[in-house]
């Protein structure tokens, strides 16, 4: 499934840069270091429309013409999209927000925090929130089931968590990943990623690998793994149609997976070999954008697919 890599663009300072694309595929959307959303028409646009929201950005999620970010004044703001106006603060925390995401309607925002916390917030009534509390060290990502019963945590005390949301409890607890004391410091960014659709699925990147972890049985039912492999995965991303995996890992590895056949069905490697911190998968499944820790954006084009019925996809050579 051979696609292309197309060359890195400059986006924001060095660090931890987050990238979305907006719901109907047309714009790339990106936040950094510098504290600036950057709005991209096109891998190639040289004057992207920019948004300030703060020092820094450390995380963004976007839905519904809502964008939100977590930025270095301990808070989860709210703009519009892509007009940029501020819309209010939907929560606070004691110290920075690490990660934030939208549950499948754009009805909540998750966020977790270097507090040890996870909030999750009703979007129209920013007072109606639910915190999360069982984490012994910062959060380094939160995602939430599609049907919206549960939210999954990962954390620097090394485990992974799935909450009832509404009862505020742990369903269950996995001790996977290497401890840390802050997110700065982990191995991995552990960018967890809930299947979308039935969300049958829970992705967590576990070093070099991937397990998936039923819903409701919580059993770890599959491996996902490449002999390429050799340093951990940062982040992981569910095409739309559901079937593919992609990963991004420390030194830039991009790895895709068929699921069904956990078979790797695509290989790219950054052009500098820096780490991958963040991926997403275009609307259409054809093609992934991509951001590194020196705060550069990148494109795979050519991941094209064609529906033969529900739910299932087939990659195309280009």
């Amino acid at each position: 499934m051979p696609c292309e890599r197309k060359p890195m663009r400059y986006g924001h300072s060095e660090g931890h840069t987050e990238v979305c694309f907006d719901d109907t595929g047309r714009f790339i959307v990106t936040c950094g270091n510098d504290g600036d959303v950057r709005i991209w028409e096109s891998l190639d646009d040289d004057d992207p429309k920019f948004i300030t929201v703060g020092e820094k950005a450390y995380s963004l999620a976007l839905k519904n013409g809502k964008l939100v970010t977590a930025s270095s004044n301990n808070t989860v703001q709210i703009h519009t999209f892509p007009d940029g106006d501020p819309d209010g603060i939907l929560t606070r925390f004691t110290t920075n927000a690490t990660h934030v995401a939208f549950n499948s309607i754009g009805s909540r925002v998750a966020a977790g925090s270097s507090d040890f916390m996870v909030k999750v917030v009703e979007v129209s009534d920013s007072s109606q929130q639910k915190t999360l509390r069982g984490h012994e060290a910062p959060v380094l990502s939160v995602t939430f089931d599609p049907k919206d019963d549960f939210l999954a945590s990962a954390s620097c005390d090394g485990s992974v968590v799935v909450w009832n949301i509404e009862e505020q409890t742990q369903v269950i607890s996995w001790p996977l990943l290497q401890k840390s004391n802050d997110v700065t410091n982990a191995k991995s960014l552990c960018r967890l990623a809930w299947q979308p659709g039935m969300g049958k699925f829970l992705a967590v990147p576990v070093e070099t690998k991937v397990h998936l972890y039923e819903r409701g049985s919580w059993d770890h039912v599959s491996t996902l793994s490449d002999d390429l492999l050799a340093q951990p995965i940062n982040v992981v991303s569910w095409s739309p149609c559901e079937r593919f995996l992609a990963a991004g890992c420390v030194g830039g590895l991009l790895t895709v997976w068929d699921v069904n056949s956990k078979l790797c069905v695509e290989r790219q490697k950054h052009e500098k070999g820096f780490t991958v911190c963040s991926l997403a998968w275009h609307p259409s499944g054809s093609h992934i954008a991509y951001t590194d820790t020196e705060g550069c954006l990148g494109l795979l084009d050519g991941l094209g697919t064609s529906t033969a019925d529900n739910n299932t996809t087939k990659v195309l050579l280009k």
